[in-house]
């Protein structure tokens, strides 16, 4: 890995670890001053504009990057203007369908029935609402990485994301109302939305201008940018589904405690994304130009540092495992097992490197969505069979063999179809 990937890479990490503090934080104060079952109704709100979200901003919030990469490549990056515009068109029409179509087809009684809460179509309901400032925001985070402002890209990411709702729980501290700061999570993204809007729109200004009708169709953006969507609508349903059936089957506060659990090992997750976020548009680039030596020394180094980072601190976590839990309420104990059996599964993860980075990058989403298809069909399956049984630990279990599964078979095919190691070697 170049001095300067390397670089970029640690900066990164060391921003993400920020987020990563303000997130402990954050949850430390809402968990032990909250309900559990409030807890657990901000989760599953969370998942779920994650997932519709995912579906609005049609993966062009990984497509960005390989755009990014290739128009460096040819010299063409004035192109980015019409690509974020047009995203933007294409993500607010999106966005009101989803509105259209569900104030039509569903009734309050039928959206509570479905996910078994009486408040669920009033958390549903606002959230559809003020989704279009969810998307914007997570797509404008993008945006500006693709516009080499990394620092500022991880603040917003990580960090920044979290000081609405952080604020509202301050406020709503000992309130008599403390089950709105659902709602303050969700409106916070009206302020975040016109922040990174104004940002963005400033560093597109300093870009100078490219050919008359040299720009990105929208037919381009769709063909590249779907499959990506596919295969994210798929990851998020993958961190989705056992949410909804634990909320469903044991109420709100079981969401809470399996929450926390997967919080804690997702610090293990970013730093395989911390990692793949900067080498992305790299492996895009030296893919471009068939550069074949320099994409394998990048992918082994990556390789390397993804699994010695995740090695510490998949240990720390095993050492320590119930003095964390208990930091956060002594109630958050029953989800020891649990935690124990994702630290376990992160671990193994971590030695396959940025697979998944590897094939959206080369060209090759629509593989992955296959391969992440099938993970899906497991997931579900398996999520139906064990969380009524086991619960918490169901859900675990469920977890770590998906995420193995297409992990693995990623890594075989682009072996046999490459000859490329991406994992640890």
């Amino acid at each position: 890995m170049k001095n300067k990937e390397m670089k970029s890479s640690l900066i990164t990490l060391l921003l993400r670890a920020i987020g990563v503090l303000t997130l402990f934080l954050f949850t430390l104060f809402f968990n032990r001053n909250f309900e559990p079952s409030i807890v657990g109704d901000y989760e599953f709100t969370r998942m779920f504009l994650l997932v519709t979200g995912g579906v609005c901003i049609l993966g062009t919030d990984i497509s960005i990057l390989y755009f990014s990469g290739f128009f460096r490549s040819e010299n063409k990056f004035y192109k980015i203007k019409s690509l974020y515009f047009k995203v933007l068109t294409l993500s607010l029409g999106l966005c009101v369908l989803i509105l259209t179509i569900f104030n039509i087809i569903f009734t309050e009684d039928s959206i509570n029935d479905i996910f078994g809460n009486k408040n669920s179509y009033q958390l549903i309901s606002t959230s559809l609402l003020f989704l279009v400032f969810n998307v914007w925001t997570l797509f404008n985070t993008e945006v500006l990485r693709a516009l080499d402002q990394i620092v500022w890209s991880e603040l917003f990411r990580n960090t920044f994301k979290f000081f609405p709702i952080f604020i509202g729980v301050l406020l709503l501290y000992n309130s008599n109302t403390p089950e709105v700061i659902v709602d303050v999570y969700i409106k916070g993204f009206v302020v975040l939305c016109l922040i990174t809007t104004l940002f963005v729109i400033y560093l597109l200004k300093k870009i100078p201008k490219g050919i008359d009708g040299d720009i990105v169709t929208f037919k381009e953006i769709i063909r590249y940018s779907l499959p990506m969507c596919i295969s994210s609508i798929i990851i998020y349903l993958l961190s989705t589904i056992d949410i909804a059936l634990l909320r469903y089957f044991f109420g709100s506060s079981e969401v809470a405690f399996y929450a926390l659990a997967i919080k804690l090992i997702s610090v293990s997750g970013m730093i395989i994304l911390s990692i793949n976020v900067n080498v992305s548009p790299q492996i895009s680039e030296l893919n471009a130009k068939d550069k074949r030596k320099e994409l394998e020394s990048l992918l082994k180094k990556s390789s390397r540092i993804i699994f010695v980072l995740n090695f510490i601190l998949c240990i720390f976590l095993l050492i320590f495992s119930e003095y964390i839990l208990s930091f956060f309420g002594s109630e958050y104990l029953v989800a020891k097992k649990s935690f124990l059996i994702l630290i376990l599964g992160q671990f193994i993860i971590a030695g396959f490197g940025s697979v998944a980075v590897y094939l959206n990058m080369t060209g090759r989403p629509i593989v992955f969505r296959r391969i992440l298809f099938f993970a899906l069909l497991l997931n579900i399956g398996l999520n139906y069979v064990l969380i009524p049984h086991f619960g918490l630990v169901g859900a675990a279990i469920t977890y770590v063999i998906t995420i193995i599964f297409w992990n693995a078979t990623s890594t075989v095919y682009i072996f046999r179809k490459d000859n490329i190691k991406t994992f640890i070697h």
